[in-house]
């Protein structure tokens, strides 16, 4: 048994690896792109319109790339190339593409014809004839040829990513955010408007996102120019998946762009606000979360058709008690450090110390639910792999109606962190019913041992609060961006050699276990 679990845990450990270096360099590009966007916009009726705009085609991409159209078409498309052979899995594609490309061009075309509806839907909060409205309706106008990049990017990387090739589709976010970047250093000057090149950066960047795919596709055999069944046996399956993932696997994003909704209603600043904190929060989620998740998914299909009943929740159990391991401690450095690092990414230009503050108190809001975002992302990863829609749809549509409950009410009466608390405890409730139908796939000796991992990671996360809550106290407003950078620098390094040092000194047995699995090669 030992023999048989050790190469796909290797296999696993060097693709999330591979996925998180490439992740980590697109996170940080991220930053360095949200820095850029508070430097030239900041908290101001301009920027809240660029981020409801950019909500639109960022949420479906969020569906495709991460949700809905990956969780369906990976276990279809794998079913087809170990059974039905490499030409087979292929013409099922084709028929994705084919389908999504027309769907997608008349989605395309509706979403700018309607575009001043589409921004009365998501931002009733907007005056039909105020400045924020007409400039919301322009941006999602230019940024509405974006769907049509993702939805067919998204097929590309499932395809990939199913034969073991996740470089090109990790490195995607990369190519969007040199874009935006390139067209807001070129371009703002030019237009006179920075939210018009912002938007011209999207679209240019989805363009490039899944031009990056195609060389990698023909190199892996894939025909684009081939005669297509537009209703493919397996497209079908595919879309009878697809509603069912979208709630269960990006409730997450849902109950955001619902939060940004409600936002609109709320006082000018509100919207980015709450991008910039979620921003923040998405960085370790995707870092690892959502790293370990694209590897894990065609892992537990092909580990269940092995026919091996431990197999698959094996290599779950490895996957959720690495990303436990890191995400904990996460959550509380960001908590820890919220305000001076918000303060060195975001202080500058128009965005001022009200929009620090502010920032920071959503940021401590949305990280009290990082576990939380973080465990859901892989347990319905998990479902799905053992071919179970309806767990995580009806778990994701519980949280979500419980986010458009109480968000309102928290909302209205704390403003902008109250929506965010919401979607903090609408993920809690989300991830507790998930953990409590896996017994049907993992057995209690794995569940408990992952609870007290996870528990023992929550207890040395609090000694090592301690140091860094104290290094961040020392970042006052007086010091240059410099110093500023060296405290919280030397908090983090603090917080990690404490974090390991304690756990190695408490548990030591333990922790060797879990460096078996993140080990870097």
């Amino acid at each position: 048994m030992i023999k048989t679990m050790s190469k796909p845990s290797s296999k696993l450990v060097k693709s999330a690896g591979s996925v998180g270096a490439f992740t980590l360099v697109s996170r940080i590009l991220g930053v360095v792109r949200d820095a850029v966007i508070a430097l030239l916009l900041g908290a101001s009726p301009a920027s809240d319109a660029f981020f409801v705009a950019f909500r639109i085609p960022n949420l479906l991409r969020k569906f495709f790339s991460d949700g809905m159209l990956t969780l369906s078409f990976v276990p279809v498309f794998t079913v087809y190339l170990t059974q039905k052979g490499r030409g087979q899995a292929f013409a099922m594609a084709r028929s994705c593409f084919l389908l999504l490309s027309v769907t997608g061009v008349a989605i395309v075309v509706a979403g700018i014809t309607f575009a001043p509806l589409v921004v009365r839907m998501v931002a009733p909060g907007f005056a039909p004839d105020s400045y924020t409205f007409a400039l919301t309706v322009l941006l999602t106008r230019i940024m509405m040829p974006y769907l049509l990049c993702v939805s067919l990017m998204a097929v590309a990387m499932g395809v990939l990513n199913c034969l073991g090739h996740f470089a090109a589709p990790a490195a995607a976010p990369i190519v969007l955010n040199l874009a935006i970047l390139l067209m807001a250093h070129v371009f703002s000057p030019l237009v006179g408007s920075p939210a018009l090149a912002l938007a011209l950066g999207v679209v240019l960047g989805g363009i490039a996102q899944l031009a990056l795919q195609v060389p990698f596709l023909l190199q892996q055999g894939f025909v684009f120019i081939k005669k297509a069944e537009m209703l493919h046996s397996g497209t079908l399956e595919v879309g009878q998946k697809m509603l069912p993932s979208l709630v269960g696997a990006a409730g997450f994003q849902i109950n955001v762009f619902v939060a940004t909704v409600m936002a609109s209603t709320l006082s000018s600043g509100s919207i980015s606000y709450l991008y910039y904190a979620e921003r923040l929060v998405q960085f370790p989620m995707a870092l690892f979360a959502v790293s370990v998740s694209t590897v894990l998914l065609p892992e537990l299909s092909r580990a269940k058709d092995a026919k091996d009943p431990f197999a698959a929740p094996a290599v779950f159990t490895k996957a959720l008690g690495a990303v436990c391991f890191i995400t904990i401690p996460a959550m509380v450095g960001l908590v820890a450090l919220g305000e001076p690092l918000v303060s060195l990414l975001f202080h500058q230009g128009a965005f001022d110390l009200l929009c620090v503050r502010e920032t920071a108190l959503a940021l401590l809001c949305f990280c009290l639910g990082l576990w939380a975002f973080s465990g859901t992302r892989l347990l319905v990863t998990l479902f799905h792999g053992f071919g179970d829609v309806a767990t995580p749809f009806w778990a994701g549509l519980g949280a979500i109606g419980f986010n458009f409950v109480v968000g309102y009410i928290l909302g209205q009466t704390f403003g902008h962190w109250g929506l965010a608390l919401s979607i903090s405890a609408a993920a809690a409730i989300n991830f507790f019913i998930l953990l409590a139908r896996a017994s049907a796939y993992l057995d209690f000796v794995r569940v408990k041992n992952l609870s007290i991992l996870a528990c023992r990671s929550l207890f040395v996360s609090a000694i090592m609060y301690v140091p860094v809550s104290y290094g961040a106290s020392l970042v006052t407003v007086e010091l240059s961006k410099g110093a500023v950078l060296a405290r919280v620098a030397g908090s983090v390094i603090v917080g990690i050699v404490v974090y390991v040092g304690t756990f190695l000194v408490i548990w030591g047995k333990g922790f060797q276990l879990v460096r078996g699995t993140i080990k870097r090669r």
